[in-house]
């Protein structure tokens, strides 16, 4: 009796029967041309962390490892998440007659041979199918809890999204106004001349955020007497030597 390739495998067995009916191969017969049989069998490669599986995803939700060529492994959907996010269960669908690659779980590549079509887990939890016996989707509440989570998460990052451009509108703002900072100056003076008062030094700014206020260029205070009487003596010392 030829297998329901339209009703959803509601059991792994059944999920293991509906993959090899699709690729029309059997368990334990030669698997040499697997890579070009994964190639073209129209699975999608696997969803990403965080994608919960569900009943408008084709092929009943199924995926296959793959970059660039197949990887060997396939992905059952699963209700549960393991430690990276992933809604699967990964199973391994071909090995060496010895069963060698199940037994050190490592995955085939080009290289490998004296393959057969096989059957193993890998990772992952439980296969949990997406649509009923019927065909139609499971009931709400099975899943309800990991909507709700997923929820959450897309509100936590519309609430960060929204901070962020906040913050991105302000720094637009204080550049579009241009930049400004104010704060104590210490600057080491070296006298060059005592005609032309000329001075150099190198300034040392501690910047703070704020609008800088300008000195009072046009006060005119008279300098303390120490300073008219150093002056004086430096001053006349230099016309004495002309």
């Amino acid at each position: 009796m030829p297998f329901d390739m339209t009703r959803c495998p509601q059991t792994e067995d059944e999920a293991r029967d509906w993959f090899f009916a699709g690729i029309g191969q059997q368990r334990g017969a030669p698997a040499t041309n697997w890579e070009a049989i994964m190639t073209g069998c129209g699975l999608p490669p696997g969803y990403g962390p965080g994608v919960i599986p569900n009943a408008s995803m084709p092929y009943f939700a199924f995926t296959q490892q793959f970059s660039g060529v197949p990887k060997g492994r396939i992905f059952l959907p699963s209700a549960t998440p393991d430690e990276n996010g992933y809604y699967t269960r990964c199973m391994q669908y071909v090995d060496d007659a010895a069963g060698t690659y199940a037994k050190s779980g490592k995955s085939v590549d080009a290289n490998s041979s004296g393959l057969v079509w096989a059957w193993y887990w890998v990772a992952g939890h439980a296969y949990a199918p997406v649509q009923s016996a019927e065909g139609t989707a499971p009931p709400a509440g099975e899943y309800q809890d990991q909507i709700d989570a997923l929820h959450d998460r897309v509100e936590a990052l519309e609430g960060a999204y929204a901070a962020l451009e906040e913050r991105l509108t302000v720094v637009e703002g204080a550049l579009a106004d241009g930049l400004h900072a104010h704060g104590p100056i210490n600057l080491p003076i070296v006298l060059e001349s005592l005609t032309s008062l000329r001075c150099k030094g190198d300034i040392d700014v501690a910047v703070k955020p704020g609008q800088a206020t300008p000195p009072d260029m046009t006060a005119a205070d008279p300098p303390d007497a120490a300073t008219l009487i150093l002056l004086r003596r430096l001053l006349g010392g230099h016309e004495a030597e002309s």
